[in-house]
């Protein structure tokens, strides 16, 4: 089982995109898979029509992690544990907790048997909760449009983040690798020099970025609102289909890189 937290302290740069995406991808290829939706406003939880609705979700399995099993809900294209945080209380009820930052870790390791990929969609911000991802996760995947705000927030935001967890390497626990993927690649100029930069490896960057580019597509959004993953977008014009194509592409080559970490 590989457990997989995409993170960004940034908001609104394609976390639950790329995570329910991810999910489909591997799912429709007969994979185990399970979404866990951490960001109180629950964005990942309505993506796909849950089919078999758990009396329980996000909560329940921090609370109660022993009884994981219990709070997983079904959807067509994988299984979910729901966020049902609406008033954002469990930052602050895992920093109450001494093991709170691994209540995540503790029910997942339940699991281990039961999946081949668990995907974590995290909240745009630092938190106990977004601390318990990161501690909970094998590798950890960031998307990263080429936008000069997101390689700030990067460097102060989620770098910061986990340069604050390394102090858990006096336990024997190890902060996992951050690997960054392009995300919502256009053509123009900005782009082009923005990705040459986030690509030019030096010594002081604590991150590998990934070959894959997901492309600007607006197939991402249409196939959002018909909650389905892209690919399995096949209406449109033939540009739009074609655009689908290509994003399918995309998520595929980034499962077979994941797949070689």
């Amino acid at each position: 089982m590989k457990v997989i937290s995409i993170i960004s302290t940034k908001g609104g740069v394609g976390k639950t995109t790329l995570t329910a995406n991810l999910g489909g991808c591997l799912s429709a290829m007969g994979k185990k898979v399970l979404m866990i939706d951490a960001d109180p406003q629950p964005s990942l939880s309505s993506y796909y029509k849950i089919l078999e609705q758990a009396q329980g979700g996000l909560t329940e399995i921090l609370t109660d992690p022993q009884n994981v099993n219990s709070y997983i809900s079904k959807t067509q294209y994988g299984d979910l544990i729901y966020s049902n945080d609406h008033n954002n209380q469990l930052q602050s009820w895992l920093a109450s907790k001494g093991d709170g930052r691994f209540r995540l870790k503790i029910a997942i390791n339940k699991l281990v048997e039961e999946y081949d990929y668990i995907l974590i969609d995290t909240q745009g911000a630092k938190g106990n909760l977004q601390d318990a991802a990161v501690l909970a996760a094998d590798i950890l995947i960031s998307p990263m449009p080429p936008e000069m705000a997101v390689i700030k927030e990067l460097e102060r935001g989620t770098l910061s983040m986990l340069s604050d967890l390394q102090s858990y390497k006096n336990m024997g626990i190890n902060v996992p690798s951050l690997f960054g993927v392009i995300y919502k690649v256009d053509r123009t100029k900005d782009a082009k020099q923005f990705i040459e930069y986030l690509n030019n490896p030096t010594k002081d960057k604590f991150y590998t970025m990934l070959n894959t580019q997901i492309p600007q597509a607006v197939t991402f959004k249409e196939a959002t609102s018909q909650q389905i993953p892209v690919t399995k977008f096949m209406n449109g014009t033939k540009k739009q289909q074609s655009k689908a194509q290509n994003s399918a592409i995309a998520i595929s080559e980034l499962i077979l890189e994941i797949g070689m970490l």
